[in-house]
């Protein structure tokens, strides 16, 4: 029950980002606010994600659940490497004016979003068989 609850929790505020703040921010601020923004936003976000994949990680070693073990590792190394090496290329190479390397740069992180929503998806369906 537990590790439904962590990763319903995780696969919710993931989505609500770009369902909800992301459309936001773009149609209320303007370009420099909403930079300024994410950029205080999103170490909060990788930190939050971080910090309840872990306990989605310790869960998994106490139940000695090794599918769900492999999913929270990914899942918690991947915010961790998004905050603390994905996000400071991106937010260089916006500062840089770099918009080849950064438009690849976020394209990563969507995609590392993607595949640690998906992973959510597939121990929820596990959990709900």
């Amino acid at each position: 029950m537990l590790l439904i609850l962590i990763t319903a929790a995780i696969l919710s505020f993931m989505i609500f980002f770009p369902a909800v703040v992301a459309t936001s921010v773009f149609k209320v601020l303007d370009e420099k606010a909403s930079s300024k923004f994410l950029r205080i936003f999103f170490p909060k976000y990788y930190l939050f994600g971080f910090i309840l994949s872990c306990l989605g990680l310790l869960t998994s070693i106490l139940k000695q659940d090794k599918i769900s073990l492999f999913f929270f590792i990914f899942i918690s190394l991947s915010f961790i490497f998004s905050k603390q090496i994905l996000m400071p290329m991106i937010n260089k190479a916006k500062d840089e004016s770099k918009e080849i390397k950064f438009n690849k740069l976020h394209k990563l992180s969507v995609f590392i979003n993607l595949l640690q929503i998906i992973s959510c998806v597939v121990l929820l369906v596990m959990y709900l068989k």
